[in-house]
């Protein structure tokens, strides 16, 4: 099977010759311009062999159509500063208006895709990382998530016409770069944990803004919905119009075999996050052939639970890697 082919199959559920391998992380010193992030995704593509390849954005892309500044990292493991913030307070937040997703730092990640795309070829298929309109304030006021929290409770109007013009710009750059020959998008939540939010402010603040955006791109055959976290309110998201669900296989939340069960549809995961990082590679490949040996190869493609640390020494991704390919003559 080629890559496509075997992305496609295991999202529909058929038989492949083995699950589809994916990873991302950041290398923060290479987020800082379309060419320079094509070339490290394209970098990690080839050094893995990858089935699929999804572009590790700067978090704070979405934030900057709106006035938030950074300060650049030249270290691959050390995060950007943020020099200024889009907005002050809620009365700030709430005057947004949408922003022109063909310009600015949006424009700048369709245009690595794009070169992505033009290196890869028509059979590796590619998704785009957008936020949650929610998740992207967090990169938007001082006080970041435990600001946008208080909003909630202190002046939940103000934050939700915030939310509003977000979201109306994120559905144009998600329409866009599936119009653009994208395969899908790797949705990502980070607010929607029982600590935090409760189910009725998850429907006010997350379906209301979210749902337009993955309806508008429903068409397409690879989206995922990524809900970060432990202990998170995955119920509230079990209908969302996605192909693949991705989260954190840790205490609190469902297995794997949970959400294929109940959902009919693939499951993104199986491997750490950032703890992969410190892992063995006698570890690490243990885990692979169990991961793949619990869903059976159906309904899965196999990756990490969220970002791995930039750090991560490629020997460890190399040796899921040859696991995987592996496990294709058992």
């Amino acid at each position: 099977m080629n890559k496509r082919n075997r992305v496609m199959a295991a999202i529909r559920g058929e038989p492949v010759d083995r699950v589809p391998l994916g990873f991302w992380l950041h290398d923060f010193a290479s987020e800082h311009s379309a060419q320079a992030l094509a070339d490290t995704t394209l970098g990690l593509y080839r050094s893995l062999d990858l089935d699929f390849i999804k572009p590790q954005s700067r978090a704070t892309c979405f934030a900057e159509m709106w006035g938030t500044r950074i300060q650049s990292s030249t270290e691959k493991t050390e995060i950007y500063t943020v020099r200024e913030f889009a907005v002050q307070d809620a009365a700030g937040l709430g005057s947004l208006e949408p922003a022109e997703a063909t310009q600015g730092a949006l424009a700048e990640q369709l245009e690595a895709y794009l070169a992505v795309r033009a290196a890869v070829g028509p059979d590796v298929p590619i998704i785009a990382t957008i936020f949650s309109p929610l998740m992207a304030t967090r990169l938007m006021l001082p006080g970041g998530r435990d600001a946008v929290l208080q909003l909630m409770r202190d002046d939940p109007a103000a934050l939700e016409r915030g939310l509003a013009a977000i979201a109306e710009t994120l559905g144009q750059h998600a329409r866009r770069c599936i119009a653009a020959g994208i395969d899908g998008i790797f949705y990502a939540e980070s607010y929607a944990t029982q600590p935090l939010m409760s189910g009725e402010e998850v429907r006010r603040f997350q379906h209301q803004f979210d749902l337009p955006i993955l309806d508008a791109v429903k068409e397409a055959p690879f989206n995922i919905l990524h809900v970060c976290g432990n202990n998170t309110r995955f119920d509230d998201f079990i209908d969302y119009p996605v192909s693949v669900f991705s989260w954190a296989t840790t205490p609190g939340n469902p297995s794997l075999n949970e959400v294929r069960e109940r959902t009919g549809r693939a499951v993104l995961g199986g491997l750490p996050g950032r703890p992969l990082a410190e892992m063995t590679v006698e570890a690490l490949v243990e885990r692979t052939r169990q991961s793949i040996g619990a869903t059976g190869g159906r309904h899965h493609l196999l990756g990490p639970d969220c970002s791995l640390h930039p750090g991560t020494p490629i020997e460890l991704l190399q040796a899921v890697a040859g696991a995987v390919k592996a496990s294709a003559h058992q």
